[in-house]
C-alpha cells in the first residue's frame, strides 16, 4: 500500500436547520474523506486552509484521532461555511469562503508513492493544481467532481454548472467521484449511469457514481457493476459518498481489484449510514459480514 494519502479541500463550518433546531459542526469533503481513511488504517495527511474563525477545538479533535493536520494553514479570509436547509429535501447556501489553496501549498507534500484525493467543495482547488500533482508521477489523483462544479449567486445559492475546464480536469486524474446530478452536468446527458459511462470511456478513469438508497455504480477499463444498498436504517447520510471514496481507496490501493473495492467501500457506508457514528468503521468484523452480503446481489453491465 501506499505510505500516504492526501486529502485537498477546504474545511468547513456548517450551520445545519432542521426545523427550529440549529447544530454547528465541522464538515466538508476534506474532513469526512480524511477522517474516514485515518479510521480505516491509513496513513493520512490533510492540506486545507481555514480561516481565523475556525474553532480551536475541531483541529484539537482531529490531531486528537490521529490524523495530521499540520498542513491546515489559518488565512486572513473567513472559513469557507456553509448553510444547510432541511425541510422538503435540502437547500445549500454559501456564507463564507476562505482563500483557495494553491500550487506552493501542496508542492512539498507531492512525492510518487504518494496517492491524493481532492475533495474540493466550492472551487477553492483549480485544476492547475490537479495537472501539477498528476504530472509529478504520484501514485493516484482521484478528485470529487461537486467542488468544480459548484457556483454560487449574490445570495450565496449553490447551483451546478458544468466548467470549461472538464475535458483538462478528467484527462489529469484517476479516479472521479459524482452523484447522478453532477454526472449529468458534467457530461450533458440525463441519463446519470450512461453520463458515468461516458466519463470512463471519453478520459479512461475509474468512475464511481453514487445515488444514496439506490446503491452505486462501478466503471472501468471495460467493467461496470452495480452494487445495491443494504442500509437498513437511515441515522446519518451527511458525508457517505466522501466515506465511499476513501474506503474504496484504501481498499482498491492495496488489492488492486476493481469490484472488491467497491463492495468493501459500500459495505463500510452502510455501517456508517446505519450507525451515525463514524467510528464504528472500526468493527472489521461487520464491514466483513456486509461484504459477504453484498457479494450475491452485485450486477455486471455491458460497457
Amino acid at each position: 500500500m501506499s505510505n500516504f494519502l492526501y486529502v485537498i479541500g477546504h474545511l468547513t463550518i456548517d450551520e445545519i436547520f432542521r426545523g427550529q433546531e440549529l447544530i454547528r459542526r465541522i464538515g466538508g469533503t476534506a474532513y469526512y474523506s480524511s477522517i474516514s481513511a485515518k479510521i480505516l488504517g491509513w496513513n493520512c495527511k490533510l492540506i486545507s486552509k481555514v480561516g481565523r474563525d475556525f474553532p480551536e477545538d475541531y483541529l484539537k479533535y482531529l490531531n486528537s484521532i490521529g490524523l495530521d493536520v499540520s498542513r491546515v494553514k489559518f488565512s486572513d479570509f473567513p472559513s469557507t461555511s456553509f448553510i444547510l436547509r432541511y425541510g422538503d429535501g435540502r437547500v445549500l447556501f454559501l456564507k463564507s469562503r476562505c482563500e483557495d489553496i494553491f500550487i506552493d501549498d501542496v508542492r512539498e507534500a507531492v512525492s510518487g508513492d504518494a496517492v491524493f484525493h481532492i475533495g474540493s467543495v466550492i472551487g477553492e482547488v483549480s485544476p492547475e493544481i490537479v495537472n501539477y500533482i498528476s504530472s509529478s508521477g504520484v501514485k493516484m489523483v482521484s478528485i470529487d467532481l461537486q467542488g468544480f462544479l459548484r457556483f454560487f449567486d449574490s445570495k450565496g445559492l449553490i447551483r451546478l454548472v458544468k466548467p470549461i475546464f472538464i475535458d483538462e480536469l478528467l484527462s489529469n486524474v484517476d479516479l472521479v467521484h459524482c452523484d447522478g446530478v453532477e454526472a449529468s452536468v458534467a457530461t450533458g446527458i440525463g441519463n446519470p449511469v450512461e453520463a458515468a459511462m461516458h466519463m470512463c470511456n471519453t478520459y479512461d478513469v475509474i468512475v464511481l457514481l453514487t445515488l444514496g438508497g439506490e446503491g452505486s455504480y462501478i466503471f472501468h477499463h471495460g467493467e461496470a457493476h452495480y452494487i445495491p444498498s443494504i442500509v437498513k436504517c437511515v441515522k446519518e447520510e451527511t458525508g457517505a459518498g466522501d466515506i465511499y471514496v476513501s474506503a474504496f481507496l484504501y481498499r482498491y490501493i492495496s488489492s488492486g481489484r476493481l469490484l472488491e473495492s467497491a463492495i468493501y467501500s459500500s459495505s463500510v457506508v452502510s455501517v456508517y449510514v446505519e450507525s451515525g457514528d463514524i467510528f464504528r468503521l472500526r468493527d472489521h468484523n461487520l464491514i466483513d459480514s456486509k461484504m459477504n452480503e453484498l457479494w450475491g446481489h452485485v450486477k455486471h453491465l455491458p460497457l
